[in-house]
Order: C-alpha cells, then sequence, then structure tokens
C-alpha cells in the first residue's frame, strides 16, 4: 500500500488499508465497530476475550466481510500479506434515524454484501490511482456506515407497507442464503425461516422481490460466483462448486445466461481491465 490516509481534528482516521490498521493504534479508541473487508487470498482473523473469560474468534476472507468489536485484535493466518480494508464505524457521525437502528448492529457478524464488496473494489482503485484522502475515506465510511444500520440494524425489523415479509424477514432468507450457498436449498427451507408454508412463501417472497425463491437463490449463486471471479484466482471448477452449481456445465450455461459472458470470458475481462 502507498501512504496511510490523514487524520482529521473533527473526525478522525476512519478508513484504513487493513495491513495498517495491524499497526495503527490510533484507530482502537475511537469507533464502536470495524468492518472487515478482506481482498485476494487473505485469510483475517479476529480474536477478543472479555471479563467473563469467555472469547469471540471469527475467520474472515473473501467474499465475506465481518463485523468486528472495537477491542478485537487481528491477525493473518498462515502469514498471508494482510491486503483490504478496515473501516471504522462511528456512528456519532450519522444521522438521528441510522444512530439509532446503529446500536442493534450485531457485533461478531460475517456475511456477504455485494455493495460492500464493490464498495472495497472502489476503495482500492482509489487508493492504487492516489486519488483517496481523508475527507474522501470519511465519505466512504459514513456510506458504509449508513447502509450496516439500515440493513442489520435495529430498523431492519420494519415491515415495508402492504408486504406480508418484513425487511428482518429477508434479511434472515439472505443470510442463510449466503451462509449455504454451496449447498442445495430449497424452498421449504426458506419457508420455516419465517414460519411459512413452502406455497405462500413462495407467493408472498414473489410479490415483495419480484423474483420466485429459485430465481433469487439463482441469481446470488451467479453474483457470488463474480465476486470469486473478481477476488480470487482458483480453478473455474472450484468457483462454480463453492457457488453451489453442481457441475461445471451447469454452472457456464447459467452464468451465461444471466451475465451475457462464460465464467472464462468474465475473469479474463475483469484481468485486463485491472491491467
Amino acid at each position: 500500500m502507498k501512504k496511510a490516509i490523514g487524520s482529521t481534528p473533527d473526525h478522525g482516521l476512519r478508513c484504513q488499508p487493513m495491513n495498517m490498521a495491524f499497526t495503527d493504534g490510533r484507530l482502537n479508541p475511537m469507533p464502536e465497530l470495524r468492518l472487515v473487508i478482506p481482498t485476494g487470498s487473505i485469510v483475517a482473523q479476529a480474536t477478543d476475550g472479555n471479563e467473563a473469560g469467555m472469547c469471540h474468534s471469527i475467520l474472515i476472507c473473501a467474499p465475506f466481510v465481518a463485523v468486528i468489536p472495537v477491542g478485537a485484535q487481528l491477525a493473518t493466518v498462515a502469514d498471508n500479506d494482510p491486503n483490504g480494508w478496515v473501516i471504522a464505524l462511528k456512528p456519532g457521525v450519522l444521522g438521528r434515524f441510522s444512530q439509532v437502528a446503529f446500536d442493534a448492529v450485531p457485533k461478531w457478524s460475517r456475511f456477504w454484501d455485494p455493495f460492500l464488496r464493490e464498495a472495497a473494489d472502489t476503495l482500492a482503485a482509489l487508493h492504487h490511482a492516489d486519488l483517496i484522502d481523508a475527507a474522501c475515506a470519511d465519505a466512504f465510511a459514513d456510506v458504509v456506515s449508513v447502509h450496516i444500520a439500515l440493513r442489520y440494524g435495529h430498523c431492519a425489523g420494519a415491515a415495508e407497507p402492504d408486504m406480508p415479509l418484513t425487511r428482518q424477514m429477508l434479511t434472515r432468507i439472505q443470510a442463510f442464503v449466503h451462509e449455504h450457498i454451496a449447498e442445495t436449498i430449497l424452498v421449504e427451507q426458506l419457508a420455516v425461516l419465517v414460519h411459512m408454508s413452502a406455497s405462500n412463501f413462495a407467493r408472498v417472497f414473489k410479490t415483495a422481490t419480484g423474483n420466485p425463491p429459485h430465481l433469487y437463490v439463482t441469481l446470488e449463486r451467479v453474483k457470488f460466483a463474480r465476486t470469486m471471479l473478481c477476488q480470487q484466482t482458483p480453478p473455474l471448477v472450484e468457483v462454480g462448486a463453492r457457488a453451489g452449481f453442481q457441475t461445471q456445465q451447469h454452472f457456464t450455461e447459467v452464468f451465461h445466461r444471466y451475465t451475457g459472458v462464460t465464467p472464462r470470458a468474465f475473469r479474463l475481462a475483469h484481468r485486463n481491465a485491472g491491467g
């Protein structure tokens, strides 16, 4: 990484490349949460112990991200070079509505969030081009903080007008799909999460999202595969398997159907664009 992002008297340093966040103690006393966004093949481990003797530990690798308490210690697994971003989530810079939601954001959470991965990619591109400064970093931190608060915080349980499924239910379904993306996912499994019959769930889910459950799962598999193709360099057959496709042929057909290109062509285009 080229250089650290400077701090300001009002906000302080709230967004850092991961390798600097491992050694820069100035980040630790300020925020209440930190968002860890590893890139490439980095595997980070966050650990923390409390006064009761209980210890929390979580492993984070792309394409997943994690929310951890400010006091947690970060380290790499197998001495990997720590590439990625650590964003301090400071609720004091948010609006009143988001501050209320932020109080309920769960600590020690790991999830796959395409928006946050896109934000990390944009941050990396700006940093490598030497275009990022404290104001830009703070702006990103604010946007990410609001996103986390609204998506995973207290107000995520608010029901949309005339919607049978609440945001909290939809988030629960999304979390289950992301956690089990490599496995077979049945409509019946999703229906159980929100205490509905499979037929009723399929109907209200399509009303709420515009897509039937099986198409939603398929599109999430494609998104996950796209993220892997951009972030890492495993064999294509491994990408397909980790995204939940049963065969390489099925992976290629479905990926081409919804993106317009094959997985191999998508990877080559992304490499060329990055080079």
